[in-house]
């Protein structure tokens, strides 16, 4: 029974592949970025900024610090993505991480400069600093919707249209900085047999955007790139996903991976998109930027 459920599961999947199978060739490193670390919240850094209590974003002064900071984080990280042969990168935590996990990763474009002001009037600059370099630009966004209960706490709620709320983030971020690498923070996954027919549908109105979600299986191959990690025991793409979606790729997170180089190395010539820490130098990116100059 359980082998004939797989068996339509992944019929199905071939038959909507056929209908619109996913188109991204761009098979080059994406590079990640944190901003901010709730384990470094301060009274002068609410929201953890660089991983520095220190810190203070308040008043002008400190606005102007913070611009200045993250300008130059900007610049750090688009010399390593070039000098490691990236396509782009993803900034996982645009909002800060004010509050504590589960809701940390905010993923919602569009409540960034309300949730922190300090970054009103350099992150268009941030984004545009990637762009210029030639780079592709994206964010994390999630199928929740970021509420505050009468106490002030803050939680993320379920919502039931959340395929607009989907598209309504990414539309966003796409219009006011050109962002095309979406990673879906927190979605269903597995326990939600529903969502790869939803999520679908979304790559299927925004087909010019990468929708990488965290939590996937087989069925997410045929619309997106679905996340995986290293450290986490994930293995590079396999030939049986490949046998049912042949362009099929995932992107792979190499930070903190228990692998050799030369296990990376594989991971990167099966095509698919290694994801690494790209703010600071590091064996990572050093393996990456001798592998870019193979090419």
């Amino acid at each position: 029974m359980a082998v004939a459920a797989l068996c339509l599961y992944a019929g199905l999947g071939v038959l909507w592949t056929a209908w619109r199978p996913l188109k991204w060739t761009d098979r080059r490193p994406i590079g990640a970025l944190f901003l901010a670390s709730d384990a470094h919240v301060s009274a002068g850094n609410p929201r953890g900024w660089f991983n520095d209590k220190e810190l203070d974003v308040r008043g002008a002064a400190g606005i102007e610090k913070f611009g200045k900071a993250m300008l130059g984080y900007a610049d750090r990280s688009i010399r390593i993505l070039r000098e490691t042969g990236s396509q782009g990168m993803i900034v996982w935590d645009l909002e800060g991480e004010e509050f504590p996990h589960k809701v940390t990763y905010i993923g919602d474009p569009r409540l960034a400069t309300r949730l922190a002001p300090e970054t009103a009037n350099v992150v268009d600059e941030f984004f545009r600093r990637f762009r210029a370099a030639g780079l592709s630009v994206g964010v994390t966004i999630r199928p929740q919707q970021l509420t505050f209960n009468p106490n002030g706490e803050a939680t993320q709620e379920q919502v039931w249209d959340y395929e607009r709320l989907l598209i309504d983030k990414i539309d966003y971020a796409r219009k006011r900085w050109g962002a095309t690498l979406f990673y879906i923070d927190s979605n269903g996954g597995p326990r939600w047999p529903a969502e790869p027919f939803r999520l679908r549908r979304v790559a299927q109105l925004r087909p010019d955007v990468l929708l990488i979600p965290e939590h996937n299986d087989i069925l997410y191959y045929g619309f997106s790139a679905p996340y995986g990690a290293l450290r986490n025991g994930d293995s590079p793409t396999t030939r049986a996903v490949r046998s049912l979606y042949p362009d099929a790729f995932q992107v792979l997170a190499i930070a903190d991976a228990k692998r050799s180089d030369s296990e990376i190395t594989a991971a990167y010539r099966n095509g698919d998109v290694l994801l690494f820490l790209t703010w600071f130098d590091s064996s990572d990116t050093r393996l990456l930027t001798r592998l870019a100059s193979e090419r």
